[in-house]
């Protein structure tokens, strides 16, 4: 299944989305990213000419050309201290083009609201992470380094972000194709505080038939207690 929506959120530099709402959906479960559900609705960036879908090997994701709406970037729930995060990544295989960018939504000063995004992409700056110009001032101020080299001004290893912010706590953790960067292939996993997550896509079931002989306890989206909360779910049918 592709998914093919407008972004959100207003847009930071580099085409790095940013919302300073508190994020509240649920977390994924399992080591597996159920799709979409998994996914926040408000921190969602996939644009008209960016999509993903769940294929055998994992997510795949792709954009069609190289324009501003050359994007898509999803992200799951967390409530992780950065000091317990440890180094995050993705699995990715490339079938052309850019490379998606690990992102992880941080409130650095523990207020319960985010204040920016540190972007990994190691290919590119090893294990250097960078916030965007859509960051909060005090973030963009604190970082370990304003050196040039990386994805901005602002930036640093995990650990010297985590000795700068100590009390900082990721809200969500995903991925970001750009925009304006022609790119497609497949994440088999994201790494993140401990635990590799895979894809699945969402079951959602059509009508009270398919409830019966345990079809209840496939669905992904809503979860049923037993057959007959899967049926009365159904109940407007009659």
């Amino acid at each position: 299944m592709s998914k093919i929506s407008r972004g959100m959120l207003g847009t930071a530099a580099a085409g790095v989305a940013l919302t300073l709402a508190t994020v509240t959906a649920a977390t994924a479960a399992g080591g597996t990213i159920t799709v979409p559900t998994d996914f926040v609705p408000q921190l969602s960036d996939t644009r008209a000419t960016g999509h993903y879908e769940v294929v055998e090997a994992g997510l795949h994701v792709w954009t069609e050309g190289a324009t501003s709406t050359d994007k898509v970037a999803e992200y799951v729930a967390t409530a992780t201290p950065l000091a317990d995060a440890g180094e995050p990544s993705l699995a990715y295989t490339s079938t052309g083009g850019g490379a998606p960018g690990y992102q992880l939504v941080v409130d650095f000063d523990g207020d319960g609201s985010a204040d920016g995004i540190l972007v990994g992409e190691p290919a590119v700056y090893g294990d250097d992470w960078w916030t965007p110009g859509g960051s909060k001032q005090f973030v963009k101020d604190g970082a370990p380094s304003h050196a040039g080299g990386s994805g901005s001004a602002n930036h640093g290893t995990l650990d010297q972000w985590r000795a700068a912010f100590p009390s900082a706590q990721v809200q969500a953790f995903g991925f970001s194709l750009g925009s304006g960067v022609k790119g497609e292939g497949v994440i088999t996993s994201i790494d993140f505080a401990g635990t590799s997550y895979t894809f699945a896509q969402a079951v959602v079931l059509e009508n009270s038939e398919e409830c019966k002989d345990g079809g209840w306890a496939t669905s992904t989206s809503p979860e049923f207690k037993n057959q007959g909360d899967c049926v009365s779910s159904f109940s407007s049918e009659r």
